[in-house]
């Protein structure tokens, strides 16, 4: 019985300590979103940080190179996306004007079988100013990712020259290491085989975006191979959310066929890259179930924003090895789990 109490108290003294550590998380979310945004570029750059290092350059020349590979990329991707912005602003009254005017054709092929429609409703809740705010949030969620701009590169550079000897850290801190330093062995290799597979596959469907929009001649095409980049880092949904604004452009600058097309050409990307290529080289490593990587998506997204939703899956590992190592926390870790037997 005193077990049993034990156990009990234990259990809920972990979940009020995880909910106090959320609570400040939350709190926080601006210092955190930044702290992971960095770690998240650091494990995407470590692999080419080991490639610079077999090339028998030192480290802090390796670090150098990294970071000015960093630097180019995001540059480019920055002045694509300000350039890409900036023209979709510029066509915004245009495409109000074509709104209106598929709303008034509407409204006349309604009156034709005697149906009474009144298209000021429709004006009232298709509002292009509510675009404009859209935009503006977007140029401003930006602009704020710049201001820390050179602190996450700090960060990263920091991260990238400690981690060669994190495990000599660990061995020098704790005595009985070996288990310690096996899980972050594991972790890494996980997280690094997941980011960079995921990283080329959000390259390659991006691309595939980008070219098949400007094939057919659709605006911005650039844009929303952008977006399609972004969000293919985002679990299940992600691909779904990156298509919408690319069909609603095709049907105000064609018509229901080329919206319809566009929706084919991304469930045919996405159907490739995302169910064949994806799980042939990532297979079950990560070891998550489908339903708790949806779940950690809302959960991550709703506790840090648009990077928690980018970070769900590193962020749920990285909880679920924890979980792991204490024997107390380890049916916790099961639950998250894909298989029981796995």
């Amino acid at each position: 019985m005193q077990n049993k109490n034990s156990t009990i108290y234990k259990t809920i003294l972990t979940v009020s300590g995880l909910i106090i550590i959320f609570a400040g998380l939350k709190i926080a979310d601006k210092i955190v979103v930044t702290f992971l945004l960095s770690m998240f570029i650091a494990l995407i750059s470590f692999p080419l940080l080991k490639f610079f290092q077999s090339k028998n350059i030192n480290t802090p020349i390796s670090v150098s190179l990294v970071l000015v590979t960093i630097i180019s990329v995001s540059l480019s991707i920055a002045a694509l996306i300000g350039s890409s912005l900036n023209s979709f602003r510029k066509s915004l009254p245009e495409y109000k004007e074509k709104i209106y005017a598929e709303i008034n054709n509407f409204s006349v092929t309604l009156e034709k079988y005697d149906i009474n429609f009144d298209s000021n409703l429709l004006y009232d809740y298709v509002d292009p100013s509510f675009l404009m705010q859209s935009v503006a949030n977007t140029i401003s969620a930006f602009g704020n990712v710049l201001t820390n701009y050179f602190l996450i590169l700090f960060i990263v550079m920091f991260t990238l020259l400690e981690a060669a000897g994190f495990s000599n850290k660990i061995k020098l801190a704790f005595k009985n290491s070996e288990k310690s330093i096996a899980n972050f062995h594991v972790f890494s290799e996980n997280m690094n085989k997941y980011l960079s597979i995921k990283t080329l596959v959000s390259i390659v469907t991006g691309f595939l975006i980008y070219i098949s929009l400007a094939i057919m001649g659709l605006d911005h095409a650039i844009m929303w191979g952008l977006i399609a980049f972004f969000l293919n880092y985002i679990p299940n949904i992600g691909s779904i959310i990156a298509s919408i604004p690319a069909i609603l452009i095709a049907l105000i600058q064609f018509n229901f066929f080329y919206a319809f097309l566009v929706a084919l050409i991304y469930l045919f990307i996405n159907i490739i890259m995302g169910s064949i290529i994806e799980p042939k080289y990532l297979g079950k490593e990560l070891g998550l179930s489908t339903l708790i990587i949806f779940l950690s998506l809302i959960f991550w997204g709703w506790l840090l924003g648009p990077v928690g939703m980018l970070l769900s899956v590193p962020l749920t590992m990285v909880m679920k090895i924890a979980l792991e190592s204490s024997n107390d926390t380890k049916w916790i870790a099961i639950l998250l789990s894909r298989n029981v037997n796995n």
